[in-house]
């Protein structure tokens, strides 16, 4: 994938919020695994959540949101930060990014990736299987993802 600008993602544009929002799965993230239906947090996701977390602390301001949620954005720069070193990216991109005109030059590196298509097909696959699960075991909505 060519890494480049988009006109979409944007942090404070009025569509900023749903645009973002297409990034989440059904369940934001969150599997139901085996015969007892344990709960996991999918890395990607997780990863995802994280950054739209982010940037909705950043249209509110960081000194109007609440302690729980300044702390939920601490462990979400730390996450990101530790799975940045975990995937440990070494792909050169060219030129001085700090010299760019990012409205002139918009692609930057070729950078190879997984194809994360069938990542957003499982997890809808297994939101699928965890409703009919939750619904014949009589399990209330609210108990779906926390």
């Amino acid at each position: 994938m060519i890494v480049q600008e988009s006109v979409h993602y944007d942090l404070m544009a009025p569509e900023a919020e749903a645009e973002w929002l297409w990034t989440a799965t059904t369940g934001d993230g969150h599997v139901r695994i085996g015969k007892e239906e344990r709960m996991f947090a999918v890395a990607m996701f997780h990863e995802l959540h994280c950054l739209r977390a982010m940037r909705n602390s950043i249209e509110k301001g960081w000194k109007t949101i609440g302690h729980s949620r300044q702390a939920h954005i601490l462990h979400c720069f730390n996450y990101l930060r530790q799975w940045t070193l975990c995937a440990a990216d070494v792909t050169l991109e060219p030129g001085d990014f700090t010299m760019r005109n990012f409205t002139r030059s918009r692609t930057g590196g070729t950078h190879t990736c997984v194809d994360w298509v069938p990542a957003y097909e499982m997890m809808n696959e297994k939101w699928r299987e965890w409703d009919a699960f939750r619904i014949a075991h009589d399990i209330p909505w609210h108990d779906d993802v926390t």
